[in-house]
């Protein structure tokens, strides 16, 4: 075995973010993913990001309102080993293609949906997307801090609903081993953003307000004008800072003598902090607060830490060509194994790449797929992979 999920066969409905980042890394993993797109393909090809959402997979172009669309589908089906799809509740049963369609034709079949707000309940039929659930949830509130609410501008709801459908998909997986039957799995950006806050939702007596803009774990401005985080999360790391500020008065005065001593005396210790980290450039600081062993991180953008070195020696930018874009780079693989290490799939499919490939694999004869597309069955756009 070459790679974890080798021989794994996944039908992937899904389009956006999370849906489709999640049959990714599937593909990163080893699988095999075909892209079952509509004629007009996946709504955000249009969208840089999409490259990124994508890549390893093979595309089909089908026209799901056809019964012969949903008869290519159901053959899929009989091999696969996982579905995926993101559509909003009820619509996948509409086109026949829902779990109920798809288990019946093959018992053993994962099937995976990932919804706004899940599959019943009273927002079900509601269009959803990340920013929505940051408001709903919180998020844009706690980056606040009780000022304007903050957009987070990463779509964290969406990124963590497809490695929770991921993580529910392996699962599933792991308990068809031991049983030989196939499952449905579910999540929604809805139970996605509420799990990422759970340490934010615990509620007792007397819990402390730990939202509160923290001295030692902040942005702070350098004399040069340049950004960096200052990280001392607990009462070691502050003693240290102390020691590399050559302030043993800080480190002694009750005020400041822990963590929630530090949040309620904020106000006297902020501006003292502000005026010491202006005394000198960042660089300078830095390299202070390094030799102390003090968590911090210069401010900067994804373009100059895509040159850090860490990245190159870790593989993290991958550099292809792509029959659309030209010179393109993706993300390289963020889990390594030491017997099953993940594959390099290659960059996203255009639309309908591999049409007749997938067909021929499903038996179907050359003059069967010309008159599928002469039907507008399936698409007739057809590009050798780069």
């Amino acid at each position: 075995m070459n790679w974890a999920l080798e021989g794994v066969k996944v039908v992937d409905f899904t389009g956006y973010i999370a849906g489709s980042y999640a049959a990714m890394m599937l593909a990163d993993l080893g699988a095999e993913v075909v892209k079952v797109e509509s004629p007009e393909g996946d709504s955000f090809r249009e969208l840089p990001g999409f490259f990124g959402w994508n890549r390893g997979k093979r595309s089909i172009s089908l026209n799901l309102k056809e019964p012969d669309g949903r008869g290519i589908v159901h053959r899929l089906a009989t091999t696969a080993d996982v579905v995926m799809e993101n559509m909003r509740p009820g619509v996948a049963d509409r086109l026949g293609i829902g779990y109920a369609d798809l288990s019946a034709i093959n018992p053993r079949l994962i099937y995976c949906s990932v919804t706004a707000f899940g599959a019943d309940g009273p927002y079900r039929d509601r269009p959803g997307f990340d920013p929505l659930l940051q408001a709903m949830a919180g998020v844009m509130a706690l980056q606040g801090f009780g000022g304007p609410p903050q957009y987070v501008r990463i779509a964290i709801t969406d990124y963590y609903a497809a490695a929770l459908a991921c993580q529910g998909v392996l699962a599933a997986l792991y308990v068809r081993e031991k049983t030989g039957r196939g499952q449905r799995v579910e999540t929604s950006l809805a139970h996605a953003v509420l799990a990422l806050q759970s340490g934010n939702v615990v509620d007792y007596p007397g819990r402390p307000s730990v939202f509160r803009d923290n001295p030692t774990y902040r942005l702070y401005e350098a004399g040069d004008g340049q950004y960096f985080f200052l990280a001392c999360g607990n009462q070691s790391f502050w003693l240290k800072l102390c020691q590399a500020l050559d302030r043993a008065d800080l480190a002694g005065d009750p005020r400041f003598g822990s963590w929630l001593a530090r949040l309620d005396n904020a106000p006297a210790l902020i501006p003292l902090l502000e005026a010491t980290f202006k005394a000198k450039p960042c660089e300078d600081w830095l390299r202070l607060l390094a030799v102390h062993d003090i968590p911090c991180a210069r401010v900067q953008t994804l373009k100059e830490f895509m040159a850090d070195p860490f990245v190159a020696h870790h593989g993290m930018a991958r550099r292809y060509e792509h029959p659309e874009v030209g010179p393109l780079t993706l993300m390289g693989l963020p889990i390594s194994f030491s017997e099953t290490p993940g594959r390099d799939v290659g960059p996203p499919p255009t639309l309908g790449q591999h049409t007749a490939d997938v067909l021929k694999e499903l038996g179907y004869s050359a003059a069967a797929i010309e008159e599928l597309v002469a039907r507008g069955i399936v698409g007739s756009k057809r590009q050798e992979a780069p």
